[in-house]
C-alpha cells in the first residue's frame, strides 16, 4: 500500500472504483458538485478509507470541504495516519 502524499490520492482513487464502483476522472474533480458523492456514498467512502488506511473518522473530525476532492482527501488521510502514529 502506497503511504506517501503523491501515493494516497492515487490510492483513494482506487477506494472509488473498488468499493464506490465509480472512476473519478482527475485529482482535482469536485466530487460533490459532479454528484460523484451524496450522503449515502459518503458514508460508504468513510467506511472504506478506515478499512483501507487503518484510520478512525470521528464526526467531530468530518470537514465537507476536506472530501470535495481526491486530493483532499489524500491530504486528510495522510494527517490521520500520521496522529495514529503519533
Amino acid at each position: 500500500m502506497t503511504q506517501n502524499g503523491k501515493g494516497i490520492p492515487h490510492a483513494v482513487a482506487d477506494v472509488f472504483v473498488q468499493q464506490l464502483e465509480v472512476e473519478v476522472p482527475t485529482p482535482e474533480t469536485d466530487l460533490f458538485a459532479t454528484g460523484i458523492l451524496d450522503s449515502l456514498r459518503f458514508v460508504e467512502l468513510l467506511a472504506a478509507l478506515e478499512e483501507r488506511f487503518a484510520i478512525e473518522v470521528s464526526l467531530e473530525d468530518i470537514e465537507i470541504d476536506d472530501f470535495r476532492t481526491l486530493s483532499r482527501i489524500g491530504e486528510f488521510v495522510a494527517g490521520r495516519q500520521v496522529r495514529s502514529r503519533g
